[in-house]
């Protein structure tokens, strides 16, 4: 696995800015959303609130991005998004334990959340977004997002 680290003050838009900078990524992609921590706004709807209660949800990147858009969500401290196929059902990915292993963060043995996932896009302690992928995806990465580090690089200057 690739890891990429772009700090958060870097992003106007923050989790909108990388999915455009990497092709609209949010639409490619299902996404299963773990161990969250967020702030609602005043008027997000009710029924909004209630679809972010839980942990391991599956939302497709058309309501993600609504959600993101109209403001109404907007990750604090932390958050897992796992990239999934598209049209991955929820029994798929209700066959696991969505749990994000921090002591596995940036080591070679780390897993995706889900044998399903593609990338993962972690809000790290609210400062930091953090993007693993496969190597073939590291390219894309670099050129869409230049100001995306490796943990080592982001470390040393931050």
């Amino acid at each position: 696995m690739d890891f990429w680290m772009i700090a958060r003050q870097e992003l106007k838009h923050d989790l909108l800015d990388i999915f455009s900078a990497l092709g609209d990524l949010q639409y490619q992609y299902d996404w299963v959303i773990t161990d969250h921590d967020l702030w609602y706004a005043e008027n997000c709807p009710e029924e909004v609130r209630r679809r972010w209660q839980w942990t391991g949800l599956l939302m497709d990147g058309t309501e993600l991005t609504a959600h993101l858009s109209a403001g109404y969500v907007h990750f604090i401290l932390g958050g897992v998004l796992s990239a999934v196929p598209k049209g991955t059902q929820p029994s798929e990915v209700w066959n696991y334990e969505p749990y994000w292993e921090i002591e596995n963060f940036g080591s070679p043995e780390y897993c995706f959340q889900t044998p399903l996932t593609q990338l993962e896009l972690i809000c790290y302690d609210g400062y930091a977004w953090v993007l693993i992928c496969k190597p073939n995806f590291s390219k894309q990465v670099k050129k869409g997002l230049p100001m995306a580090k490796t943990p080592e690089e982001f470390y040393s200057q931050h």
